[in-house]
């Protein structure tokens, strides 16, 4: 009996680790705080931002930078953000390593072709050229 509940609470294991995935682990343990800490950076620099332009000073050089910043923050919160809700839908399940493997050799063979084509392309225009 005593070993019959061991294997069930074997099978039903929902304990996160970080042997089943950084990204997956470091997510439950932090993502409320990387959500607002994440934020943050991009509301003050979009408001900043804003407050320069309705000044005027938005068009300058330090205007752009700030709206650079405040659009690389907004997205970077925006893509790990989705990434942590994905992970609370799915109940923070394990991930299929079989599935994940093949779209990174697929992912890879598309790349490598990508590369070559367009290397052999410049290699063609370079010889055209001389």
């Amino acid at each position: 009996m005593k070993e019959e509940n061991s294997e069930r609470a074997d099978n039903f294991d929902d304990e996160i680790k970080p042997e089943d995935g950084r990204l997956r682990y470091w997510m439950f343990f932090n993502g409320e705080e990387y959500r607002l800490f994440a934020a943050l950076p991009a509301a003050f620099f979009g408001i900043v931002w804003c407050g320069l332009y309705i000044f005027g000073a938005g068009q300058g050089i330090l205007g752009t930078i700030l709206l650079v910043l405040a659009l690389l923050s907004f997205g970077g919160w925006r893509l790990l953000d989705r990434q942590a809700r994905w992970f609370q839908k799915t109940g923070w399940k394990k991930e299929s390593s079989g599935k994940e493997r093949i779209e990174i050799r697929v992912a890879i063979g598309l790349w490598s072709f990508v590369f070559a084509s367009v290397g052999l392309i410049l290699l063609l225009q370079w010889r055209r050229g001389h």
